[in-house]
């Protein structure tokens, strides 16, 4: 069964809300929660994603098991509580629970879906978050319950993706060692490949660049050159290697240049 990584902010049974904090990497102390009021199991987020109130997915983790701030676990999803939240300035938003088991929990071993799970026990966390929401002066309100297959595809539809940061220059001759243009088709099934596999290409061809080198008789040679940029969000060294000694081969070139730099972006 598909599992994700949980990080628990808040053990079950504790009066204090934690919250972890991207920026310094520390877990902060949010709220001191009223007298008698705990959590009644482990409460976190599940990384690498954005809800539409722009923190991590929230989970509730069920189990019998001691954890802490920051404690990682694997768990199964076994369902979600599809909620909407009314901030104190009005505004409405999706804030939505979902339940996961740890992997290792031997209490709910066979528990991998909400309809398995004792009704009375989520009727109970429903009243919970409303009940903390109203001490904050929020309203939450729970819209349905779905299934472990329904909450899975929310959580993926959820994920963030990697910004590119790894930027690839490929330098291609535009003419032959006699003077004649290679092919139009050359470059066209060049600017397909990578279009392909990564999604996006900045060609530049209507003004080529000038490439200026020392032959072996110590002679300057001057030749129009393309050069194709992509991004990408790794180097795969193997596909790189392969493509270059295809390009030397069908350019018949004895080096193709091609360069990978970081990427920095302006305000980042």
């Amino acid at each position: 069964m598909e599992t994700v990584t949980v990080i628990i902010e808040t053990p079950r049974g504790k009066g204090l809300k934690y919250d972890f904090d991207p920026a310094t990497g520390y877990f902060i102390l949010k709220k001191v929660m009223p007298a008698g009021l705990v959590f009644p199991f482990d409460f976190g987020f599940i990384p690498d994603t954005l809800g539409e109130d722009g923190d991590p997915l929230d989970v509730v983790v069920i189990s019998e098991l001691e954890s802490f701030p920051g404690c990682a676990m694997e768990c199964r999803i076994i369902g979600a509580m599809k909620a909407s939240q009314k901030e104190r300035d009005g505004q409405v938003m999706r804030n939505d629970r979902y339940l996961a088991i740890p992997v290792v929990s031997s209490l709910y071993a066979n528990v991998d879906s909400i309809a398995k799970f004792p009704k009375e026990i989520i009727d109970q966390l429903e009243s919970f978050f409303k009940n903390y929401n109203e001490q904050a002066g929020k309203e939450f309100h729970v819209l349905e319950r779905t299934s472990e297959k329904k909450a899975l595809s929310m959580i993926k539809n959820s994920r963030l993706q990697p910004k590119p940061d790894k930027l690839f220059q490929i330098y291609l001759p535009r003419n032959q060692d006699d003077g004649k243009p290679f092919s139009s088709a050359l470059f066209s099934t060049v600017q397909s490949e990578l279009t392909e596999r990564f999604g996006g290409l900045t060609m530049y061809t209507r003004a080529p660049a000038k490439g200026l080198w020392k032959d072996e008789g110590e002679k300057t040679v001057t030749d129009d050159i393309l050069i194709f940029e992509v991004m990408a969000t790794e180097y795969e060294q193997e596909f790189w290697n392969s493509y270059k000694a295809r390009l030397e081969k069908q350019f018949k070139q004895d080096e193709v240049l091609i360069r990978c730099s970081t990427i920095q972006t302006v305000g980042a």
